[in-house]
């Protein structure tokens, strides 16, 4: 018998294994074959309940409002009109609710149901007071102006629209708002254009012509009254001066020789005829004087003959040749090489430099413009306000003014103090002037932007979301929320109130009458309730919104 020793090899079959396959191989391979075929046994059984559900439900989807109406047992009668539980729907079972008194329409302020006159009819846990200051401001809006109207014979304030719970609310995405007391302003707005006052502008020409002496003031310069802005070398200013001074000579002399005649005439000494003619030369020199002098007054250099009686030639003549500048200037002159033609152009008011067309050394005539001085501190808004508007518009009445570059900023408050008696033959529009008051020179002449001319201002109006009001085309609505909404054991509905709508503001929309504040109302999303009321009126359910 042989024996196999540890180092000898056997070499296996080619047909048969040497050893048996392991148990876990098995097992692993058999899952992986089960994996594979999974994704197909998924969707096989999927189309096959996809089948079985579309031949029990004959093929239709379900509607919106089974989708936001709350969870009930199948068991439960359920209100297919209005998709609330049939013992709960209010409108199917009136009495579920307390008896309404009806009130019908209010003339007054054109709505049904008027909680202005009737404040019972506001869904607030406590009767409200309706003030005067709430009645005035109402009356103060529908005597203005026109205002969106309701049809009488609207019914929709008699709905009411039902959900079967505060869930199935959140889920149709109903937002809500509290009806506020807000500042409102309505005006009629109209473009405009910012220049200068032209009561507090000067355009500055030379009285004499001349040539330029010098410039003392520059475009932009705050100047003020009676500042000297150019110095003209005229002639005729020469002529003056030397006339007045030689007309004040003759006049001293004339007198004197008067007065020496006076005591001779009355001792006899001298014949009478003598001092009637020194009396008449003395008329005449000083009728001469003062037309001297009136022609230096027109000429804008003030002067008074009378100031000269008893000073020496030579101090009259040192005044009169820099008559009308001030010290100041006259300081840096010198008078023995300066001529006596200087005449000075003045600013007659306080401003601004805002033009100057002159030069130095330049000729001019008493027909250019040589300057122009403008009072900035107050400016002229000039609205162009559409035809219909003007009749709105009256004296003294409050603008806001917001430059078109400056949107962001505060509005620059006016008065309207003109209104054009015509209209334009080219834009139909009417001119409306307004003051503005500009103390920190931020305003700008010639720039643009948008003018309210306040026809009320209101600081108490109630408002709304524009988003929360409705047009159905025979009434303006609003859906305010019941005031037991929250009550365990009450049913979850909207009313439909009637309303007024006055101004509007963007989001924001006056509601003259038809709510209360404190009021809850639906705001964001309340289109799906305008659906559910419009359908309604076509006989589907109040609150059925159909899948599309």
């Amino acid at each position: 018998m042989s024996t196999i020793s540890h180092h000898d090899q056997i070499a296996p079959s080619p047909t048969v294994s040497a050893n048996p396959p392991a148990p876990q191989r098995r097992v692993s391979s058999s899952w992986q074959c089960l994996r594979n075929a999974a994704p197909t046994a998924v969707v096989i059984t999927a189309l096959v309940g996809l089948a079985v559900w579309g031949h029990s439900t004959d093929w239709t989807i379900p509607k919106f409002s089974a989708l936001t109406s709350a969870d009930t047992a199948k068991e439960e009668p359920w209100c297919q009109d209005h998709n609330v539980p049939e013992l709960e729907c209010i409108e199917c079972n009136p009495p579920l609710l307390p008896a309404k008194q009806r009130y019908g329409w209010c003339k007054v302020h054109g709505v049904t149901e008027c909680p202005l006159e009737r404040p019972d009819v506001a869904q607030l846990k406590e009767l409200p007071t309706v003030t005067a200051a709430m009645m005035d401001r109402a009356s103060r809006a529908l005597a203005l102006r026109p205002r969106p109207e309701n049809n009488a014979v609207c019914k929709l304030h008699e709905r009411r629209i039902q959900f079967a719970s505060v869930q199935a609310v959140a889920k149709a995405g109903i937002d809500i708002a509290l009806v506020q007391e807000r500042p409102v302003v309505e005006a009629v707005v109209a473009n405009g254009e910012v220049v200068y006052d032209e009561t507090r502008m000067a355009h500055l020409p030379s009285r004499v012509a001349g040539t330029v002496w010098s410039v003392e003031k520059q475009v932009g310069d705050r100047v003020h009254r009676g500042d000297v802005l150019t110095l003209i070398d005229a002639a005729e200013v020469g002529r003056a001066k030397g006339e007045f001074l030689q007309a004040i000579s003759q006049a001293r002399l004339k007198h004197t020789n008067l007065e020496r005649l006076r005591p001779l005439a009355d001792s006899g000494i001298v014949m009478g005829r003598q001092f009637v003619e020194a009396e008449a030369a003395d008329q005449e020199a000083w009728i001469r004087l003062q037309t001297a002098q009136q022609s230096l007054i027109n000429l804008g250099l003030p002067i008074r003959a009378e100031e000269f009686t008893d000073v020496p030639p030579d101090e009259i003549a040192r005044r009169i040749q820099f008559l009308g500048l001030p010290p100041d200037l006259t300081a840096r002159l010198d008078a023995a090489s300066t001529t006596s033609n200087l005449f000075p152009i003045r600013s007659p008011l306080d401003g601004v430099v805002i033009d100057r067309n002159v030069v130095k050394d330049e000729p001019v005539d008493t027909a250019t413009v040589l300057f122009a001085v403008a009072d900035v501190s107050r400016l002229w808004l000039m609205l162009n306000v559409r035809q219909e508007d003007a009749k709105y518009v009256s004296l003294g009445q409050q603008v806001l003014f917001q430059p078109s570059d400056r949107k962001h900023e505060l509005e620059n408050t006016g008065t309207v103090s003109w209104i054009s008696t015509a209209a334009d033959d080219q834009t139909r529009t009417v001119r409306v002037r307004v003051g503005l008051p500009n103390a920190d020179g931020r305003l700008l002449a010639n720039t643009f932007g948008t003018g309210r001319i306040v026809l009320r201002d209101e600081p108490a109006a109630i408002v709304v979301p524009t988003e929360a009001l409705h047009w159905d085309g025979a009434c303006h609505v609003v859906f305010v929320r019941d005031k037991n909404y929250f009550r365990s054991d009450a049913p979850k509905f909207f009313h439909v109130r009637s309303v007024r709508p006055g101004v509007k503001n963007g989001e924001i929309t006056e509601i003259i009458a038809g709510l209360l504040p404190g009021e809850v109302i639906a705001s964001k999303n309340s289109v799906v309730l305008e659906a559910q009321l419009l359908k309604a009126n076509l006989g589907a359910g109040c609150c059925e919104v159909e899948a599309k």
